[in-house]
Parts: C-alpha cells; sequence; structure tokens
C-alpha cells in the first residue's frame, strides 16, 4: 500500500510500436510553469503564502510536478534536518468569528498590557570614544494607536506619537565608565483592559500536498543545489486559476534559498480527483496517559459520493521528538492500523529502513539513522490505501487510525507524530494504460548515483506505473544503446492501479565512453496504450572507471568510535554476482592493505558498516575518522578516492557514505594505448568561466590533456538530460564556449571521454 513520491525525470518520447525509436518530445498539448517561491531564505521558524497562477479551471492536465529545490546562501546551508510542509490555500468565502481580548491600543500593531510612555520628547546617552564625553541623542516618536469604538472592536478610532520610557540614562567619566543614571519616568502609562470582542476571519481550508525534510546541510557550499520533484497530479482540482500556495518551515535557525515551482502537462491524468476531505491533520502528542493520542486521532465517517468513485485514503505520518522512552516518536519504529467499519483492514509499519542508502549524502549530521517515516534530506513518503471496495455497496464508511500502545515515562522529551489524512475522491480515466516513470540503471543521475554506473553486459532496471483500472499482467518494452539497434522484452507480472513496479531488462552491451540509452513501453495487457505520455524516456549514462591492471590495491583505514565497534566489512562482487574475497571483522583505527588480482572483467568493490551505519566518518566529538581507496597496481588509474573532493563538497567526507557503498571498475588489460595516454596525462583541469555562469555564456577550458585526441564533451543538467553533445579535439578542448540561454538555473556536469576516460567536473548555471 505504501507510495513513495519518487524523483521523476519528465522528459519523454514518442514513438509508434510500429514504427523505428525515434528520439521525440511527446505530443502532449501545453506545457505550463508556474512560479510561485523564487530564491526566499528561510531564517526562523514559520510560514510563508504566495499566490500562484494556474490554469483555468477548464484545463485538464495529466501530470503536475512541484519542483522543490534548495540552494545554499553566502555561509552556506541550514545546519539541521528540519521538516518543511507544503499547503494549497482554499477561500471559501464563508465567515467565522474567534472570541478573543480586543485592544485599547498597540504599538506599531503589537500589544502588550502595559506600556508606559513619554508624550514629550526623551532621550538616550551614551560614551564617545573620540571626545571621552556623554553625547545626547534624541528618541524617534512612534505611533500609539487607539480602538474605541465597542461596535467595530478591532478598527483604529485615533492615533499619537509618543516617545520611549522607563529606562535608565547614564552619564560616563573619560575613561567610559559610568559615572551617574537618571531613570526616565515617562508621563503616562497605557493598560491593556480586559475587553473581549469576536474576531471575524474567512475560513480558509489548507491541504497538504507535500512533506519533506531539509538535509544536514552545514558541509554543502554557497554553490550547492539540488532539485526535488513530486508528482501532485492527485490536488489537480486545486491547483486552479489563482491558488495560494503556503509553506510552513520548522527550523530554529537559518535555512536554504527556496524555490518552488509547478509543471503542469495538459492531458487526461489517470486518476482524477474531483474532492477531498482533511482530517486528522496537526501534531498530536504520543505516549501521554494524561492526553492519549486516541483524542485526536477519533474515527471518522465518509459518505459515498458518487457509485463509481474511486476511492483513496492517504496518510501522510512522520515520527518527531526523542530523548523519552524508546527514543519515540523519531526513532522509534511502530506499527499502526487502520480499520475500516471496526476492522482491522491495513497496516502501517510506519519506518524508514534505508536512511544510510539516501543518495542525497554526504550530509553533516546523523542522516544515515532511520527513522519514523522519513529521511533528512529527502521527500516525505505518503501511504495510499484504496478504500473502493468499502464503498461500492454502502452509503459511508467509517474509519479509523489506532496507534501502536506505547507510554512516554519521560513527559519532558515529548512524542509526537505529525499527521495529514486525506480522502480523495476520483474519477478513473483509463482501463490499460501504463507509465515509464524512471529508468533507475543505466543513469547518471544523482539520484541515482548509488545503483551507477554499470558496466556491459548488466541488466537494465526500470520502473513502470500502472496508471488503468485493469491489473497490468502483460507489457512490451522496447530498448536501445544510443542509435543503434533496437532490442524487445515481453514482461508480465502483476501491478495494481496506481501502483509501480521494478522490471529487470535482459543485459545489455555497449562500448566505453558515454552513451545513451532510450526505453519505451507499450501494449499494455496486449491492447493499444490509451495514453502515450510518459511512456519513453532517455538518460545518459556513463562506463565505470577502467584500468589496465589486473591487480587492484585497497588501502582502507577504519574509524574509531568510543564504545562502537567500527562495523566495516568489504567484498569483491563478480558480474555474475559471485563474492570472490570478503573481509571484516576488523580492529578499530587499524589500516587494512590489500590486493585483488582479477580477469578481465566487471567488479564491484561493496564496503560495508555493520555498525553505526555512518561509513568511515563519525561525526561524533573525540571519535577517529577513516578512509579508504582503490587504486590500480603498477598503473596511475585511481578507481575511488575517499579523501578527494567531489560533487563540489570538500575533501574526505565521502567517506561518510552510510551503511554501504558500491564501487564498479573494469579490469581490461588489452585498453587502448589512447587510454594510457589520457591516464597519465598531467594533472587535467577542467574550468567553466565564470562559475556560476551569467545569462547562459561561459567559456570552457581544459588544460593538461594530450593535443590531438578525439573526444566527447557533453553537457548534463542535474537530472541526467544531456543538454549539449558534441565530438571535438582535446585541441579544440583548450577554450570552448558553452551555450546555455534558456536553461534554468541549477547545478550541471561536463563529461569528457577521452576514448574511455572520463573526466567529470560541476559548474553553477545563473540563467539571470
Amino acid at each position: 500500500m505504501n507510495t513513495v513520491l519518487r524523483i521523476l525525470f519528465v522528459a519523454s518520447i514518442l514513438c509508434s510500436p510500429f514504427m523505428t525509436l525515434n528520439v521525440m518530445h511527446a505530443e502532449r498539448g501545453d506545457s505550463v510553469k508556474v512560479k510561485v517561491f523564487d530564491k526566499y531564505l528561510w531564517t526562523w521558524n514559520g510560514s510563508q503564502n504566495r499566490w500562484g497562477v494556474f490554469p483555468s479551471k477548464e484545463k485538464r492536465h495529466e501530470r503536475i510536478y512541484m519542483n522543490f529545490a534548495l540552494t545554499c546562501p553566502k555561509g552556506g546551508c541550514g545546519e539541521w534536518d528540519y521538516t518543511m510542509r507544503v499547503y494549497a490555500r482554499t477561500r471559501t468565502g464563508k465567515i467565522d468569528s474567534n472570541l478573543i481580548d480586543a485592544p485599547l491600543f498597540t504599538k506599531a500593531g503589537a500589544v502588550s498590557d502595559s506600556l508606559r510612555i513619554a508624550l514629550k520628547p526623551t532621550f538616550k546617552t551614551k560614551f564617545n570614544a573620540t571626545t571621552k564625553k556623554t553625547d545626547t541623542v534624541v528618541n524617534q516618536p512612534f505611533q500609539i494607536y487607539f480602538y474605541n469604538n465597542n461596535l467595530k472592536p478591532f478598527s483604529i478610532t485615533d492615533s499619537m506619537p509618543a516617545y520611549e520610557a522607563a529606562y535608565w540614562n547614564y552619564s560616563y567619566n573619560a575613561t567610559g565608565a559610568k559615572a551617574d543614571s537618571t531613570f526616565i519616568t515617562g508621563d503616562t502609562t497605557l493598560l491593556k483592559g480586559s475587553r473581549k470582542a469576536y474576531q471575524p476571519f474567512e475560513v480558509i481550508n489548507e491541504t497538504e500536498i507535500g512533506r519533506f525534510i531539509t538535509p544536514y546541510g552545514k558541509w554543502h557550499n554557497e554553490n550547492w543545489s539540488y532539485t526535488w520533484i513530486y508528482d501532485v497530479t492527485d490536488y489537480s482540482h486545486l491547483l486552479k486559476d489563482s491558488t495560494e500556495i503556503k509553506v510552513f518551515y520548522d527550523g530554529w535557525s537559518q535555512g536554504s534559498l527556496f524555490d518552488l515551482d509547478f509543471t503542469l502537462i495538459e492531458g487526461i491524468p489517470a486518476r482524477e480527483t474531483y474532492a477531498h476531505r482533511v482530517f486528522w491533520s496537526g501534531n498530536p502528542t504520543y505516549g501521554d496517559p494524561n492526553n492519549p493520542i486516541e483524542n485526536f486521532l477519533k474515527p471518522q465517517t465518509f459518505p459515498r459520493l458518487r457509485p463509481q468513485d474511486h476511492v483513496t485514503l492517504r496518510l501522510m505520518t512522520t515520527g518527531h521528538g526523542f530523548g523519552g522512552t524508546d527514543n519515540a516518536a523519531e526513532f522509534s519504529q511502530k506499527t499502526h492500523k487502520i480499520s475500516i467499519n471496526g476492522n482491522e483492514t491495513f497496516e502501517q509499519p510506519l519506518w524508514r529502513g534505508d536512511c544510510g542508502q539516501n543518495p542525497m549524502y554526504p550530509q553533516a549530521g546523523t542522516w544515515y539513522y532511520n527513522r519514523a517515516g522519513w529521511c533528512p534530506g529527502d521527500i516525505v513518503q505518503y501511504w495510499d490505501y484504496h478504500l473502493t471496495p468499502f464503498f461500492k455497496n454502502a452509503d459511508s464508511v467509517k474509519i479509523g487510525y489506532e496507534m501502536e500502545p506505547y507510554e512516554n515515562q519521560n513527559l519532558g522529551q515529548r512524542a509526537s507524530y505529525i499527521i495529514e489524512g486525506q480522502l480523495l475522491y476520483s474519477n478513473a480515466n483509463y482501463v490499460n494504460n501504463a507509465s515509464l516513470e524512471t529508468i533507475n540503471m543505466p543513469n547518471n543521475a544523482f539520484r541515482f548515483r548509488r545503483m551507477n554506473p554499470i558496466c556491459s553486459g548488466q541488466k537494465p532496471i526500470i520502473v513502470v506505473k500502472n496508471q488503468g483500472i485493469a491489473t497490468l499482467s502483460t507489457l512490451r518494452i522496447r530498448y536501445r544503446i544510443d542509435n543503434g539497434e533496437d532490442a524487445y522484452y515481453s514482461w508480465s507480472g502483476n501491478i495494481a492501479f496506481m501502483e509501480e513496479s521494478e522490471i529487470e531488462l535482459p543485459p545489455i552491451n555497449f562500448p566505453s565512453g558515454d552513451h545513451t540509452f532510450t526505453v519505451q513501453i507499450f501494449e499494455p495487457n496486449g491492447k493499444l496504450d490509451e495514453s502515450d505520455i510518459g511512456d519513453s524516456k532517455k538518460v545518459s549514462f556513463t562506463n565505470p572507471k577502467l584500468t589496465t591492471s589486473g591487480k587492484v590495491s585497497l588501502m582502507l583505514k577504519t574509524d574509531l568510535v568510543s564504545g562502537i565497534p567500527n562495523g566495516i566489512r568489504y567484498e569483491i562482487v563478480d558480474a555474475e554476482g559471485y563474492v570472490l574475497k570478503q573481509k571484516g571483522n576488523f580492529q578499530d583505527g587499524a589500516t587494512i592493505r590489500d590486493t585483488f588480482d582479477l580477469e578481465d572483467g566487471c567488479y564491484k568493490f561493496i564496503i560495508y558498516d555493520e555498525s553505526l551505519g555512518d561509513g568511515l566518518f563519525p561525526i561524533f566529538q573525540g571519535s577517529t575518522r577513516g578512509y579508504y581507496s582503490l587504486k590500480e597496481v603498477g598503473g596511475t588509474t585511481t578507481i575511488f578516492n575517499s579523501q578527494a573532493s567531489n560533487f563540489g563538497q570538500p575533501a574526505g567526507i565521502y567517506a561518510s557514505f552510510g551503511d554501504r557503498e558500491i564501487i564498479p571498475f573494469i579490469v581490461n588489460r588489452k585498453a587502448l594505448s589512447v587510454h594510457e595516454s589520457a591516464s597519465n596525462a598531467l594533472n587535467p583541469v577542467i574550468s567553466v568561466i565564470p562559475n556560476p555562469t551569467h545569462a547562459g555564456l561561459a567559456s570552457l577550458q581544459v588544460s593538461g590533456l594530450p593535443l590531438d585526441i578525439n573526444a566527447t564533451l557533453q553537457v548534463v543538467s542535474s537530472i541526467g538530460e544531456i543538454i549539449h553533445q558534441e565530438q571535438v579535439s582535446t585541441t579544440d578542448l583548450q577554450m570552448i564556449p558553452l551555450m546555455l540561454k534558456g536553461h534554468p538555473s541549477g547545478a550541471y556536469f561536463i563529461r569528457i571521454d577521452v576514448q574511455g576516460t572520463v573526466l567529470h567536473s560541476m559548474f553553477m548555471h545563473s540563467a539571470e
């Protein structure tokens, strides 16, 4: 039942199942981008509202993506993991009121119980270090506003200027020491009073459409940026015309520069929500016997609106707080129940057990600890439960949410859940419709870097979603490398409506260098796909590092944390998945050297931390950090070095790999001599000038390469899209223009393939 909000690569291609697989954009109708937040700097806990101008109600959209980007301001990103919640706000036009204290006066809009003021100018003194005398400065006046109309208690009736009072003025001697003082008493005291009044307000409904936990950003430099993409198509009925978007940030320190925009692709959605209900929305305490969470999670009864409806229960639940019993709720693994009409029907094992495999790494904190429903630097999962069968023959359905029993013995350390329950009433618009959501392998995109690159002969992995009400049982898949011949695969299985599944394709073979991989799906259940939008994707990928030596050396130093074993173990795995060598049970703080004598082929070096799960880079005070490197023996190729800088982050911190790291590499003793020539080049340096670029204009400069060698130059976006590719000579690379006009601001990557040796660099592009 768990549907993970996936980061999606939304480039698509369109082709008929019976024609050559030509790469081109699918005919989607209009594609509209709506900007809501632009480089807003979060500095403190609170919320911000912005209006977005969305397409009119008459427009229908096959997919709506919410693009959530963070960029580090000057001085770096926020240090801690904070919760951010995005809401769509709907104004109802209904007026309600609250009984509150009505002010008799305010100072700059602020209400206080009492205020001492002066009606005549007052002064403040300070010591002048230059003249060695006491200077006197007049206080600036401020406005006092009065509310004296009992029929309109919140309307201003009068105002007057006033001056600060009730403070000490000092005189100073020649050394600057305080010599005497005078208390400025003022001449008037204003009292709040005890008047009560009903304050009217418009009823505004808020629906949470996305939740996110910021990464520990202390190590991220000023040039770091990343975009997370949510599929929010289920909220298309809210994102119409002028819509108010609210973002809440619960951080208690400066965060990051924040961008939020929406991409709306015109068409007919697979599941089209026309109405919804929000309930159980808040942050209730968990485990307090004086205020049990059951008081908040009261069962809710909902009517059937239309017999043909598809009804979905969506729960967004994350656990917060630690230090109490069982470190609840952030670090406490609990399983909750969902009951339908009084019967326990579904389970919710509220736990993310994969935080140590977070693609957003390394981070400057305990990002690798598993948590109750979330991981730092990642989209929060929601849980969907399909309730359509329960509404078929009933006028209403009663839904209950039952927490696992728990009592916090230390109520001073609050345990809580942030919860939002939603019931979505939708139309199903297709019977047979499948979509290709992602190509996980091979793929150079940042998000998939833990499972890439792959070697020739390995199996690609794609993710397919069933967007038709008929269970998806068969599918045809066409794929190819670069502009080569098409290959076909007939898949069979079982994917329910609106569910996703990974599909493993037959092994693919490709030469060294940079490539593209194109996949198209068609004929779901042997039928014509009723929508070809999202059926095809094309990604770039690169070979693993190549060594021409049959021997690879390992240098490993284990970390040392007092009282916690290092838990480090490593393996060498061949292309068939066989473990050729493994070692573990190392001493803390030990230095290990090993050599792997390997035949030609593809291999993976896998290093595990089976203890704390922080890799070799503990952050705790008094600990000793470790490192590791893989190098060819008798050559100059470094397969991996955790002490080198990477992805724009400082050297050394890439030993913070979480609970495991996979380093693929290729052994090929017959590699061309040109590879050796490029490998032995004297420290190639790649520069983009200026960096960040300005208005899409920049120059690429590469020094330290042998001249007159053919090379492939690629410019790749942060989501793996090749935005520029050309064949060049290394002589040309000494100075070559880069044209980035029309491409959005963000991080981009340079990839240069010099006949098998791949050079990488990152730069920032500013579209302004």
